[in-house]
C-alpha cells in the first residue's frame, strides 16, 4: 500500500485545511454551546464547503458531484472533524444520502433530488435505527405498504443524525408482505414537503451542534416512484453503508484525537509547575508518546479501509477493525488530554471537555465497539454470534 498522498491530495488537503483554519475553527466553539444547528446555518456550511468537495463527496462526476475516492473523503474529513466534528457530522450524513442515491437505478430520482443536495440547498438523512433495532436492523418494524400510487409508511425511527433539519430522508422499511426480516426490507426517499413526519430532538452529552432526532411516520404516503431499492434489496444497501459508515466514524476518532494530542503538546511546552515545563516529565511525555502511537495506528486501519473501498472490496472485517480502535482509542486519547491539563482541561474555555464529550459519542454509533468485535471474530471463525 502507497502511504503517499498524490499532488492533487496533498493540495486539496492544503485548502481545505487552510479554509477550515480560517473559517471554521474560530467558531466551532461557540457554535457547539448553542446545541444543535439551525437549519440555516448548516445550509450555509454546506454551501461554503461545497467548493472542498464536501458535499456529495462520493457521487460520480457524471450526476454532478466531486466524484472523489474513499480516501479523499478520509482526507478532508479528517481536517474538518479535527476543527468541528459537529459539522463533519452534518455534512458526512448528507453527502452519504447522496451517495446511496446516486447508486441506486431510480434515473428519475436522481435527476429530481441530487441537484439540489449536491448544492448545498437540501440535507439528507438516513431512516435505519428505531427504538429496537439498533444493532440488528433485520429487525425493523416500520412498514411499507403499497397502496396504489402510494407507499403508506408507519413506525418510529430514533438517533437520527440530521432528522430534524433534513429535507430528504434515505428510509429503510420493511413489506408486510413478506415475512419480518432481511427479505422483506427496502428502501425509499421520504421528502419532507411532499410526505410530511414528525420529528423531535434528542438532546445529548457531545456532538452538540449536529441534530440527533426521533422521526415519527403517521400513515406517511410516499409516491411509489421514490422506491430506491426494492422489497429484499435493502438490507445489502444497508451493509454497505454500514461499511463505510464505520470507516467515517474511525476518521472522527482519529481527526478529535489529533486535536487533542496537539493541544496537549502545546499545553505541555508552556505550562511550568516546579520550575520546569511539565512537558519535561516523565510521566507527561509517556501519556503524549501512548497518545502518538495510538493515534498513528487508528490512521494506519482507518485509511487501509478507506483504499479497500476505493479497490471494490466488501472489507467488513477492516471497517469493524478501524471503527473499534479508533472509537474507543479516541475517548482514551482525549481523557490523557485532559489529564495532561489538569483543571483547565475541564474549563469549557478551553477545547478538552469538548472533545472528551464528542470522543465518547463514537464508541456507540454505527454498530458498538462490542458489535464490531463479534463481526471481527465472524469473519476470522467463520461463526456468527448474531443470528
Amino acid at each position: 500500500m502507497d502511504f503517499d498522498l498524490t499532488r492533487e491530495q496533498k493540495m486539496l488537503q492544503q485548502s481545505v485545511r487552510e479554509f477550515i483554519k480560517d473559517k471554521i475553527a474560530p467558531i466551532a466553539a461557540d457554535m457547539d454551546r448553542e446545541g444543535p444547528m439551525s437549519k440555516e446555518n448548516a445550509h450555509n456550511f454546506l454551501k461554503a464547503l461545497e467548493p472542498f468537495g464536501y458535499v456529495g463527496t462520493l457521487v460520480p462526476e457524471k450526476y454532478g458531484g466531486p466524484g472523489l475516492t474513499s480516501v479523499e473523503w478520509g482526507i478532508i474529513h479528517l481536517e474538518l472533524r479535527k476543527a468541528y466534528a459537529s459539522l463533519g457530522g452534518i455534512v458526512g450524513i448528507t453527502s452519504t444520502a447522496a451517495s446511496v442515491i446516486s447508486n441506486s437505478d431510480n434515473k428519475m430520482i436522481k435527476e429530481k433530488i441530487l441537484p439540489s443536495m449536491l448544492s448545498g440547498e437540501r440535507i439528507g438523512c438516513l431512516g435505519i435505527t428505531e427504538p429496537d433495532a439498533g444493532s440488528d436492523p433485520s429487525s425493523m418494524e416500520t412498514t411499507a405498504v403499497l397502496d396504489g400510487d402510494y407507499f403508506i409508511i408507519n413506525g418510529n425511527k430514533m438517533w437520527i443524525s440530521n432528522g430534524s433539519i433534513a429535507d430528504y430522508v434515505v428510509l429503510m422499511a420493511t413489506s408486510k408482505a413478506v415475512k419480518k426480516g432481511r427479505e422483506g426490507i427496502c428502501m425509499l426517499l421520504v421528502e419532507k414537503e411532499v410526505s410530511p413526519f414528525k420529528a423531535s430532538e434528542i438532546h445529548k452529552m457531545g456532538l452538540k451542534s449536529f441534530p440527533t432526532s426521533e422521526l415519527v411516520f403517521e400513515n406517511c404516503r410516499v409516491p411509489k416512484e421514490n422506491l430506491l431499492y426494492p422489497v429484499g434489496k435493502g438490507f445489502d444497501q444497508i451493509q454497505n453503508a454500514l461499511i463505510f459508515a464505520r470507516c467515517n466514524a474511525a476518521i472522527a476518532g482519529v481527526a478529535i484525537a489529533e486535536a487533542a494530542l496537539e493541544a496537549s503538546i502545546v499545553h505541555a511546552k508552556q505550562r511550568v509547575q516546579f520550575g520546569k515545563f511539565i512537558g519535561e516529565f516523565q510521566m507527561i511525555q509517556q501519556m503524549i508518546a501512548e497518545m502518538i502511537v495510538e493515534i498513528d495506528a487508528a490512521k494506519l486501519l482507518t485509511f487501509r479501509a478507506f483504499k479497500l473501498i476505493d479497490d471494490g472490496k466488501r472489507c467488513r472485517k477492516e471497517s469493524s477493525i478501524a471503527k473499534a480502535f479508533s472509537c474507543e482509542m479516541v475517548a482514551r486519547v482525549a481523557s490523557k488530554a485532559i489529564q495532561i491539563h489538569g483543571a483547565y482541561g475541564l474549563a469549557e474555555e478551553y477545547p478538552l471537555e469538548r472533545y472528551f464529550r464528542d470522543a465518547r459519542c463514537y464508541t456507540i454509533p454505527d454498530g458498538t465497539t462490542q458489535i464490531q468485535q463479534l463481526i471481527i471474530a465472524r469473519e476470522a471463525l467463520g461463526l456468527s454470534a448474531l443470528k
